[in-house]
């Protein structure tokens, strides 16, 4: 059965219970709070997916691939879920990237996450190395309950940086090796920047999944239908793009300032 929807989620920054739940993340996790924290599960009509958040000049924006949030008005509101509930968010639209880039950048009327340092930058990253995918594949998520602010935690799952590509419209596609499943689309792929994995960045928003199309079988005789077989090549967007929108209309909900 359908959640009804609540009125705006409240959060303050406070609730969060900031230190105690981002030293528990920070000691028992190779990907740290300042990804996990930021990270939500998204519902949009009828479309599940991921979304996280970045700070950019001190303002927060919340970031998804356009395809889980189809047709979006200038003004719309989405749903996160939080205590296995869903909540209505008022967003705004700062910028949908121009196709094939699938990233879409919204402008939010509160602050949704901690601000745990997380640079939005692809810069430092190299072929071959490891990267994580932070989001909720077939809408599962862990209860932690107080630890995240009774938001469900996500799945990691770790691929490697295999190419970076810019094809002739601009796009920067980075292509990964990995696993790819319904409802990570939208989600955060983080690198960390040196070996002591002191600092991590999130480099590209994942897409989807490059498929090859295979014949259906039956009774050992080929029929006209076919399967999407996962070739676990992992499409992926610079945020650098998301970057572009958002310098371009810069209506993300100001932070306060500390």
């Amino acid at each position: 059965m359908r959640d009804t929807p609540r009125n705006s989620i409240s959060l303050a920054a406070d609730a969060w219970r900031g230190r105690s739940s981002r030293a528990m993340f920070q000691n028992t996790a190779m990907v740290p709070s300042n990804v996990i924290q930021r990270t939500f599960k998204l519902k949009y009509q009828d479309s599940l997916g991921t979304c996280f958040t970045i700070d950019v000049d001190g303002r927060q924006y919340l970031l998804t691939a356009k395809h889980v949030v189809p047709n979006i008005a200038a003004v719309d509101a989405v749903e996160v879920q939080n205590a296995g509930v869903w909540h209505s968010l008022p967003v705004a639209l700062v910028g949908t990237c121009p196709d094939p880039i699938d990233i879409i950048v919204l402008a939010l009327k509160q602050q949704l996450s901690p601000t745990h340092p997380l640079p939005a930058d692809s810069n430092g990253i190299y072929f071959g190395q490891d990267i994580y995918f932070v989001g909720f594949p077939f809408g599962l998520g862990a209860d932690m309950g107080a630890v995240n602010a009774d938001f469900p935690v996500p799945f990691v799952k770790k691929g490697i940086l295999s190419s970076i590509v810019r094809d002739p419209s601009g796009a920067r596609i980075l292509y990964l090796d990995g696993n790819n499943n319904p409802g990570f689309s939208g989600r955060p792929a983080v690198f960390a920047l040196n070996e002591q994995r002191a600092r991590f960045c999130v480099a590209p928003i994942v897409s989807g999944y490059r498929f090859d199309p295979q014949p259906v079988y039956v009774n050992d005789q080929a029929t006209q239908l076919v399967s999407r077989h996962n070739t676990g090549i992992v499409i992926s967007y610079d945020i650098i793009h998301a970057i572009d929108a958002i310098r371009a209309n810069p209506i993300g909900f100001e932070l306060p300032r500390t």
